[in-house]
């Protein structure tokens, strides 16, 4: 895995005016670059559901208690499951509406959903609370699939991303250095488009194995 320094070192490749070695001028605005191209290639990653998405925590629900805390630094979720005994036990829904006063679920799923506390089924958030549907009824333990951003960039550490996202990154953090004050955003926007997009679109190709279609072999006339 690269470390931070292979980043700065691809920088001063791209503009050699830059001095990014261990204790020169510019390392610590090289990092806040390289750290602000990460916040902006995080941003694109998380539009796409298959990439970088191996990232997992665990919620505690709370008795009587309808929300828990959205888990911080995650910018996307893929999915929830209950655990027992540490393994996964039950799949969690996602609830795609909200609010209003008919039973957004059909039969027989709402028969066995309607009760007034139990074990969580479904869930909703808003990016800082987990809405769990029923309302839990004892403390469960779920896990939480999905892309949490990495911690920062640094000199000495390891770059948590492939290293196909080297050259992006640190031609982004090249351009951040070049743009002026007066330069408008969807300049940024585009140099993002223009750095990342490849990228996710090359992580999000890993599986390349579908589906097959059901193959029929006694025909029927009814």
């Amino acid at each position: 895995m690269a470390t931070g320094q292979v980043l700065l070192d691809t920088m001063e490749l791209l503009n050699q005016e830059l001095q990014l070695q261990s204790g020169e001028s510019d390392v610590t605005r090289g990092l806040v670059a390289l750290n602000r191209a990460q916040d902006f290639y995080e941003a694109v990653a998380a539009r796409y559901p298959d990439v970088h998405g191996g990232n997992t925590t665990t919620v505690v629900t709370v008795a009587s208690t309808e929300t828990s805390t959205y888990p911080a630094g995650y910018i996307r979720l893929d999915g929830m499951q209950g655990l027992s005994g540490g393994l996964p036990d039950w799949p969690l829904d996602p609830t795609y509406k909200t609010g209003g006063h008919a039973w957004n679920r059909y039969w027989p799923y709402n028969l066995l959903t309607t009760t007034a506390s139990g074990k969580p089924r479904s869930w909703w958030t808003n990016g800082t609370n987990i809405y769990w549907d029923p309302l839990p009824d004892s403390a469960y333990t779920i896990r939480v699939y999905g892309f949490a951003a990495a911690t920062d960039i640094t000199a000495g550490g390891t770059f948590l991303y492939p290293d196909i996202c080297i050259l992006p990154f640190s031609a982004f953090a090249v351009k951040l250095f070049k743009l002026g004050l007066d330069d408008p955003i969807g300049e940024m926007n585009s140099i993002a488009d223009q750095s990342f997009k490849p990228v996710v679109e090359a992580l999000t190709n890993f599986q390349r194995v579908t589906g097959r279609p059901f193959q029929y072999s006694v025909p029927h006339t009814t």
